[in-house]
């Protein structure tokens, strides 16, 4: 998994949550990560990110967490998300915290969706697929009686 490089009011920074900052960020919430991401997409419903029903320290930490995952020292990421809480709107960071979630539990670069290699190395093999119509053959199943 790689970072996502992403500009927010503190920077422009990488983020990552590896499965160590996950269980870090499950331990700091009341129900986990993934419903901390579900609460931080209700604030839609509610006319805006900053009406999530979401804790502030959630929020932070899930920053934090994500700074740190991709690299940065706690006490420069401690520092970096302080000055965002007091330059930012609470939804701009919602939402950095939502992205930053989202893009943790999405599907993998390398594991594309669709045809898979082995679909592929079939279509490629020796052994012709036939598309041809054939002759009819002499076996004719029964009618079943309804």
């Amino acid at each position: 998994m790689e970072a996502e490089r992403i500009l927010w009011a503190s920077g422009e920074d990488d983020f990552l949550l590896r499965i160590g900052e996950l269980e870090a960020l499950d331990d700091l919430t009341e129900s986990g990560v993934l419903d901390l991401r579900w609460r931080l997409s209700q604030g839609v419903q509610r006319g805006s990110l900053a009406y999530s029903p979401v804790k502030v320290r959630e929020v932070l930490a899930c920053i934090r967490l994500g700074l740190q995952g991709a690299g940065m020292d706690r006490s420069t990421a401690d520092r970096k998300v302080r000055q965002a809480f007091d330059d930012a709107d609470i939804s701009e960071l919602n939402l950095l915290a939502f992205t930053i979630l989202t893009k943790a539990f999405s599907g993998k670069g390398h594991d594309a969706v669709g045809e898979t290699e082995a679909g592929e190395a079939k279509a490629a093999s020796a052994s012709p697929a036939s598309t041809a119509t054939g002759q009819p053959s002499a076996f004719r199943p029964r009618k079943s009686k309804k």
